[in-house]
């Protein structure tokens, strides 16, 4: 008698990496490509969350919808080594794709240590961050860390604001321990003045 032992791996899978969680996320990914476009970004690194599959997902999203429209981006995971990475791409722009489906402590402490490394990084490059880092209120968390709250103070960053699906570019000024957010006018705004 002979027995046959055959391995078998569970299928683990994020409910999270879903069609319907994805889509809208690509979607938003596209406009900001758009954005950053037309505002004349060029060498983004788009440094995503290393723990959260959603955050890389939307990073890839949004490389290759820049470097569709002719700009040059990066695909940069966060973590250990991140100014390591940084240093080799010398980017001009590094987006932070922290949210998802992670624990929402876990997205702050890594949101903070990365964010930390990308302010330290030897090149100042211009910072911009996920929606939801302003909407979920981890951009508050910033201030719990007091050497990132050092950091900060001062610091315009883009950020972006999606209603209705729809994405509009604000800014986000760290000052003080608080932040001031600034809409951009529209054009139509821009228009009745």
């Amino acid at each position: 008698m002979f027995l046959i032992f055959a391995p078998v791996f569970a299928q683990e899978s994020n409910p999270f990496v879903s069609p319907e969680r994805v889509n809208p996320r690509i979607n938003v990914a596209v406009q900001i490509a758009k954005l950053l476009k037309q505002r004349n970004y060029n060498k983004v690194a788009v440094v995503y969350m290393q723990t959260s599959d959603l955050c890389a997902v939307f990073a890839s999203s949004l490389v290759a919808s820049l470097k569709t429209l002719g700009v040059e981006a990066y695909y940069v995971k966060g973590g250990e080594g991140l100014e390591k990475r940084l240093q080799e791409l010398k980017p001009m722009h590094i987006y932070m794709a922290y949210f998802g489906e992670r624990p929402a402590q876990e997205v702050q402490t890594q949101f903070n240590e990365d964010l930390y490394r990308v302010l330290t990084y030897d090149q100042k490059s211009s910072i911009i961050l996920q929606p939801s880092l302003l909407s979920l209120g981890f951009l508050s968390g910033v201030y719990t860390d007091e050497k990132l709250s050092k950091l900060v103070d001062g610091k315009r960053m883009l950020t972006f604001s999606v209603k209705q699906d729809r994405v509009n570019p604000i800014f986000v000024e760290f000052k003080d321990l608080e932040i001031k957010v600034t809409e951009e006018p529209t054009k139509k705004q821009k228009n009745r003045r």
